[in-house]
């Protein structure tokens, strides 16, 4: 009955028990996110063991920082900033890739089902997924947070490390390149994409 309460309870009311001390608050934001940053963690690095050490670390550090770490307006986007910056800091100890600007992005996550679920082409499904692969990683890795995790502007620079005006950039470069490869017959797909993505 506990476990259900807590289940309720929202992302600023678990943080304030982490800042707390409260294990129950720790062990309910662990389980909400572990999935979510697994899941974006690995489109970075293709390497399973990896990327849950890496959420095991932001998870382990975070409980060890309680006493001292500040209130956030997103705890999502906090802990989705910390798996990125740790993601790119370990992986040069693990082996001797280097994540840097040019850092691939794993582009095959849903957006598609975000944008289009009432519509089951696979001729559209394919051209979404074309139009995907050909963008630069940056603006793959915006796309999926702003659709996949449905971060607003400001939750996006934090995570990314950009000003405000960048990620608009960003993803007014990504939107002309996904116009780049839309044809006649999905232009009304396209046109709720711009919609969702700048408004």
């Amino acid at each position: 009955m506990q476990g259900s309460k807590d289940n309720r309870l929202s992302d600023q009311q678990l943080w304030a028990g982490v800042r707390n001390a409260d294990k129950q608050s720790y062990s309910n934001l662990v389980g909400r996110y572990t999935n979510l940053l697994f899941r974006y963690g690995i489109r970075f690095v293709n390497d399973e063991d990896f990327i849950k050490d890496c959420v095991q670390d932001v998870f382990f550090a975070l409980w060890n920082c309680r006493n001292t770490i500040n209130d956030t307006p997103s705890v999502k986007s906090y802990l989705f900033k910390a798996l990125r910056l740790r993601v790119f800091r370990e992986r040069t100890k693990w082996s001797n890739d280097v994540l840097d600007e040019d850092y691939d992005f794993e582009s095959d996550f849903s957006i598609e089902d975000k944008l289009i679920e009432e519509q089951t082409s696979s001729e559209i499904h394919v051209k979404i997924s074309a139009a995907l692969s050909k963008l630069p990683r940056r603006q793959k890795e915006i796309l999926y947070l702003r659709f996949y995790e449905e971060m607003d502007h400001d939750r996006i620079a934090q995570v990314m490390g950009l000003n405000k005006q960048s990620v608009y950039n960003l993803l007014h470069e990504a939107v002309l390149g996904m116009r780049k490869v839309w044809f006649g017959e999905t232009v009304l797909v396209l046109l709720y994409f711009l919609h969702v993505v700048i408004k």
